[in-house]
């Protein structure tokens, strides 16, 4: 959307002198400011309609003026506040409910939203904006029908109008019509082929919904360069590394340093942008190669991303740092940054993949095939950790943990000959059993018979079938003994004595640890990737003390893996965020619960 508020500026030059301005001069005075823009400028704004509002407090174009300073200043509650006051000097300015409506989208208070929208397009029908804005808060009330009829109205005022062709795309794909949502998100992109935004949604809509992962990719490569510098970078970076992966492509390179990270993290708010097409989170030179970069200058990012508590951040940094390590074969540093991965985001499957790579390069099998394992507990579908563990796992003779990995590897790409090859191999060879070992090897030779390897499974198909007609043929019966009169009866073997009744249990020892013991060893659980044994020592500890925020975050982070457990996830972060709202991790917390919303 082009314009963020409207703005009603009627500006007077400035009275000559220096003496005190007055209300009205300070009104134009500020609006001057505004209007030409820039932090200093801003300030200015902001302190100059302070002071006229004092002056006029109903004054309406004061109040509007000064809601719309405090808006770009970043304060959309105190703005919503004085577009509030403006409405009710001038119930019949649309301008002033639009701006009003803009506020209450931003702090997510759709019924005031609503309700002002509302009444900006009943006072003003052709503002594409408001039919926009109007659009999207149906969207984020569930209701499809107005949100369409509200959008299209925008469309029709504005044909080619990216926002509402992306708009309309998202409505199509909430509704469950993903090929309606390409074709409207393909038309954005013919009206602007370089919006970032619009370019992001095809990438999420071909990755989520239509999972055409190598046009999935190719978009997110696109958003990656026109939008270097956008605090989403790191997410994409993080989707677009696992579909290189999956696609056995080459990675992409690091991502290129920002000059000051903690100036990016502050932001100042624009205009709530259209809803996504998926949960992730958002002009441009090309990303520098990975041998331009300094190390130096991604360690500072990184400490700058912790400062600003944003870790899963950071740990795609320090994940990328690693990649660099070891493209360099520098062993050493590759794992130091790897741990440091794995600290600040343990639950990142692509990390514990790297070092399961990074442990077979040493020659450490067992340890790799663990990160294997890992990658695959924390992403299931993660084929390509998959084709890593199942050989490793025959070579360190445990048959059933490859059978397992094999057998989804089948299920997720059913045109893996030699996965299936393998499968039937392992049942064969390894597990004895003949009759499944049978049946892969006649699944594979209906499915590629003309695979390299279709003759030795022909010939062991026909091997199984002679020993099974072998084992089927009936044999003759021992004639019954006949037992004549100088033999006795075999005497009656006596029961066996019953074994003793086995002893409780002794109770376990009391646990004399303090809880902040219990938590840092519980902690060292999680670090090492061992959850399992790491949640219910983290929900002991809440029961023995509810308010232990650190013990919330553990288990939220722990949760938040699996779909099944997402509402348990969102429960301990919501109570974290209770305990904690000013903990450096909140606003990380804050962001995985605005992204998961029920």
């Amino acid at each position: 959307m082009k314009k963020v508020l409207a703005l009603l500026v009627a500006v007077a030059s400035l009275p000559g002198g220096c003496g005190p301005l007055d209300p009205q001069s300070q009104v134009n005075a500020g609006a001057e400011a505004l209007a030409r823009g820039g932090t200093t400028n801003l300030v200015r704004a902001v302190y100059l309609l302070e002071q006229a509002v004092r002056g006029v407090p109903n004054d309406a174009r004061c109040q509007n003026l000064y809601g719309q300073a405090l808006y770009e200043f970043g304060k959309p509650k105190e703005a919503a506040e004085a577009f509030q006051k403006a409405v009710a000097s001038d119930k019949n300015n649309p301008a002033f409910r639009y701006n009003l409506g803009l506020a209450a989208y931003a702090q997510r208070d759709f019924a005031t939203s609503l309700e002002q929208f509302q009444g900006c397009t009943a006072l003003d029908p052709r503002n594409v904006s408001a039919w926009l804005f109007l659009g999207a808060t149906y969207l984020h009330l569930n209701k499809f029908d107005e949100a369409y009829r509200a959008t299209s109205n925008a469309r029709e005022l504005a044909p080619d109008n990216p926002d509402a062709l992306a708009n309309l795309a998202v409505i199509a794909c909430r509704r469950g019509r993903a090929r309606d949502a390409e074709t409207w998100l393909n038309n954005a992109l013919r009206a602007a082929p370089n919006n970032p935004q619009v370019v992001l949604n095809l990438a999420r809509l071909y990755e989520i919904e239509l999972k055409d992962k190598r046009r999935a990719l190719e978009f997110y490569r696109r958003y990656t360069v026109l939008a270097p510098d956008s605090l989403l970078r790191f997410t994409v970076l993080r989707s677009t590394r696992q579909l290189e992966l999956d696609l056995n492509l080459p990675p992409s390179p690091l991502p290129t340093p920002v000059a000051t990270p903690a100036a990016a993290a502050n932001v100042q708010p624009v205009a709530a942008p259209p809803p996504v097409v998926a949960k992730t989170n958002t002009s441009a030179p090309a990303v520098s190669p990975a041998s331009d970069q300094q190390p130096a200058a991604f360690d500072a990012l990184i400490a700058q991303l912790k400062a600003a508590g944003r870790n899963r951040d950071a740990a795609e940094v320090a994940l990328s740092l690693a990649d660099h390590y070891q493209q360099q074969r520098d062993t050493n540093r590759a794992s130091a940054a790897y741990a440091q991965a794995v600290e600040l985001d343990p639950l990142n499957s692509l990390t514990h993949f790297r070092l399961g790579e990074l442990f077979l390069q040493q020659g450490q099998k067992p340890q790799a095939l663990q990160s294997f394992q890992e990658a695959v507990r924390l992403k299931p579908d993660f084929i390509a950790a998959l084709r890593r563990a199942a050989p490793l796992a025959v070579e360190l003779s445990q048959p059933a943990v490859a059978v397992t990995a094999y057998k989804r590897i089948v299920e997720m790409d059913p045109h893996d000959a030699s996965a299936l090859f393998h499968l039937g191999d392992l049942q064969e060879r390894y597990l004895k059993n003949r009759s499944v070992a049978e049946q892969t090897y006649q699944t594979f030779l209906k499915k590629f018979p003309t695979a390299a390897d279709a003759g030795v499974v022909r010939s062991r198909v026909g091997k199984l079938n002679t020993a099974s007609r072998e084992s089927t043929k009936p044999t003759a019966k021992p004639a019954p003994k006949k037992t004549t009169r100088t033999e006795e009866p075999a005497p009656m073997k006596l029961p066996l004595p019953s074994t003793p009744p086995v002893p409780p249990p002794s109770p376990p020892p009391v646990d004399r640890r303090t809880p902040l013991e219990r938590y840092q060893d519980a902690f060292a659980l999680l670090q090492r990737g061992a959850y399992a044994e790491a949640t219910p020592q983290f929900e002991a500890l809440l029961r023995v003390d509810p308010s232990f925020a650190k013990a919330h975050l553990a288990l939220g982070q722990i949760y938040s893996q699996q779909v099944a457990t997402k509402a348990k996830a969102k429960q301990h972060y919501t109570r974290f965020i209770q305990l904690r709202p000013d903990d450096p991790k909140a606003p990380e917390v804050r962001r995985w619960l605005n992204e998961n919303r029920w």
